[in-house]
Order: C-alpha cells, then structure tokens, then sequence
C-alpha cells in the first residue's frame, strides 16, 4: 500500500514538472499558483473512476472535537514550522499568497491521496480502516517530501527535518478531520491559517535564546 501511494506521489510530482514547463512557456507564472490543483486533475478522475472519492460524512461535521483538532493541529504545526530558517517567513501579499499555496495543497494530499489510500485499503477488507488510512497518507507524503527534497539536490538538514515533522503532525491531525467528516474546504481552510500563522510567529532556537538571557 505504502508503495503504490509513493508511487502516485511520483506521478503527482511528476505532472507537477510537466505542468510547470507549460505554463513557463505560456508565460503565465501567475498559474503556479494552481499547480497543485491541475497536476490533480488526472489522477482525481481516475480515482472518481475506479473507487470513487471519499464521501462527505455528516456525522463528522456535527462532532465539536473535530473542529478543536483542526485548531490544535494548525496551531502545533505552525509551531514546527516556523522553526525553519529559510522559505517560510514573507511578506504583505506573498503571506497570502502562500496561505493559498498551502489551502490547494489539500487537494493532492486529502482529495488524491487519502481518497486512494481508503479506497485501496477498503478494497483489500482492511480493520481499522479509518486509523490505517491517516497513517498511511501521512507517511507517504513525508516520504515524498524528502525525496523531491533529494532529487532537487538539497541536504538533509533541520530545515528538511523541520519539513517533515510538520508535515506528519500536520497530515495525522488534519489527516482525521478529513476522515471524520470527508470535506475538503476544512481542511483547506486549516492549511490556509497554518501558512498565515507559520509566517507570523518566530520561535527562537535555542542558541538564540540563551543569548538573549545572558
């Protein structure tokens, strides 16, 4: 199962490059902004096809815990991720911008991947079938994480570490609320408000902060 999500990460990564080509060419930059969501397109339909995106579940919606996870996770996340040194702190409209980045990164990584991963698993009359789904999405998509971070020719090093963790935090908690109540607008809401508040909160190392109590 793990294998054959990496390797429809592999196919999203890989439409991600080919999409990216085009638009450079158009000379439209401006549609990068989309990218997430048109390297989607494909596999979403394929997977609409052959197992059906994941329902939208009424009794999740209804459940306050489920909104008091997402808040935790956005928050504990941003917290993580705000660590980095590099890539994550902007400016005035670049802030929103990459809020938005994030908000349609929940296409590929809800809609797509937990849609296949609980497809697949229920396919094969898996137990725990909720519990396995979130694991498994949220695994395979750090893996992809280091992985695109090595074929770019990055090291491994505490920002990519950083990277990872923040992801898996992030995928497990919002990994639940998607599966609890199968909306993909909440989840890209919580992605949207991690990106905003990763931006603006700055947690010193602590190098940094036994500097600054001497």
């Amino acid at each position: 199962m793990i294998i054959l999500g990496f390797l429809l990460s592999g196919i999203w990564f890989g439409l991600v490059f080919i999409f990216t080509k085009i638009i450079y060419k158009l000379k439209a930059k401006w549609l990068l902004h989309f990218i997430s969501l048109f390297a989607s397109i494909i596999p979403l339909a394929i997977i609409a096809l052959v197992m059906e995106l994941y329902p939208i579940r009424i009794e999740g919606l209804k459940s306050i815990s489920v909104y008091l996870i997402a808040i935790l996770t956005v928050i504990i996340t941003s917290a993580i991720a705000s660590r980095k040194k590099q890539g994550i702190h902007k400016k005035g409209i670049e802030i929103l911008i990459n809020g938005l980045d994030g908000a349609f990164m929940e296409i590929p990584q809800r809609m797509m991947m937990q849609s296949f991963v609980y497809g697949f698993l229920s396919l094969l009359g898996v137990s725990n079938l909720d519990n396995y789904t979130i694991l498994a999405t949220a695994i395979i998509w750090c893996m992809g994480i280091g992985i695109q971070g090595l074929i770019a020719g990055k090291h491994f090093n505490k920002d990519m570490l950083y990277d990872i963790i923040a992801s898996l935090v992030f995928s497990l908690g919002i990994g639940y609320v998607y599966q609890k109540t199968g909306l993909i607008l909440i989840t890209m809401v919580a992605h949207f408000f991690e990106r905003i508040l990763s931006n603006c909160i700055r947690i010193p190392s602590s190098r940094n902060l036994n500097q600054q109590l001497l």
